[in-house]
C-alpha cells in the first residue's frame, strides 16, 4: 500500500484549521510567534512560526484515522508492528492517537492524566503525567504516543514515568515529528510519526525573533486563542 505523502496529510490538517503559519510581508510578520514547549538553556520557552494543533484534527474520528493508518503502514514497513503490547497515550492528543492506533492495531491501550504544574506568567503552561490509574506487568513493551513531538525534552519525563512502572517503551509513534534535531530515533528508540517534518525553532534572544518578541507580538496561550490566530492568518 502506498503510503500518504506529508503534504497530503497537511491538507487533511488546514481542512480542520489545525495549521497556523505565521503570516509575513516581505519577511515581516504580521501575525504573533507561537510559544513551544521545549526550553533553552535559561529555561524559556523556545519560539517559532508554525503551530500544528491537533485538537482541531480530534473533532474528526475519520481524519484521526487517515493519521493512524499511516502511521501503521510506516510500522508495518520497518517491521516494527509487533513490537509493542501497550500503547501508552500521552494528553491530550496522543491519547486520542494512541487510542485509534490501538484500536487499529488490537493492542492494549492506557494513558496518562494530565496535572498542570505551576508556572511563571509569561511562560507556556506546563504539566505532569499521571499514570497511577493503570497497572502495568514487568517488562511490558510499550509505545507512547504524542500528539506532536517538539524537542523531545518533554518525552524524557514520559519516560521516566513510564520507566518507573516496570514497563520498557520501545516505540515512540505520533501525528507529527517537528524536531529539527531528532529525525527516525530517540534514545535508540525508534521514532515513528504520520508526518515528518522539521519546524524551525529560536531562542527568544534570536536575532530572527527578538525584535518581535520585544513589541509583543508573541502568543504564549496558543490553543486557548486558536481562533484569533486563525482570524490573523485570514
Amino acid at each position: 500500500m502506498v503510503i500518504i505523502q506529508n503534504d497530503a496529510l497537511l491538507r487533511l490538517g488546514k481542512q480542520c484549521n489545525a495549521v497556523y503559519v505565521c503570516p509575513k510581508d516581505d519577511g515581516v510578520r504580521r501575525g504573533p510567534l507561537v510559544a513551544y514547549a521545549g526550553k533553552d538553556s535559561q529555561g524559556r520557552n523556545l519560539v517559532g512560526d508554525i503551530y500544528f494543533n491537533f485538537r482541531r484534527i480530534e473533532s474528526h474520528p475519520k481524519i484521526v484515522q487517515t493519521f493512524t493508518e499511516v502511521v501503521c503502514e510506516k510500522l508495518d514497513q520497518q517491521g516494527l508492528f509487533d513490537s509493542f503490547d501497550t500503547v501508552c497515550g500521552i494528553p491530550q492528543g496522543g491519547r486520542t492517537f494512541g487510542q485509534m492506533l490501538a484500536l487499529i492495531a488490537d493492542k492494549r491501550f492506557v494513558y496518562a492524566d494530565k496535572k498542570p504544574k505551576p508556572t511563571e506568567a509569561g511562560k507556556k503552561q506546563e504539566y505532569e503525567w499521571d499514570l497511577s490509574q493503570f497497572d502495568f506487568k514487568p517488562g511490558e513493551r510499550v509505545a507512547v504516543a504524542e500528539d506532536v513531538f517538539n524537542n523531545f525534552q518533554n518525552t524524557d519525563n514520559t519516560l521516566a514515568e513510564i520507566s518507573g512502572t516496570g514497563a520498557k517503551v520501545v516505540l515512540l509513534v505520533g501525528a507529527l515529528n517537528r524536531s529539527p534535531l531528532h529525525d527516525k530515533t530517540y534514545k535508540s528508540l525508534p521514532v515513528v510519526a504520520s508526518i515528518r517534518e522539521a519546524y524551525p525553532e529560536y531562542e527568544q534572544d534570536d536575532p530572527a525573533v527578538s525584535y518581535d518578541i520585544a513589541a509583543g507580538l508573541i502568543e504564549w496561550e496558543v490553543k486557548k486563542n486558536w481562533s484569533r490566530l486563525m482570524a490573523i492568518m485570514g
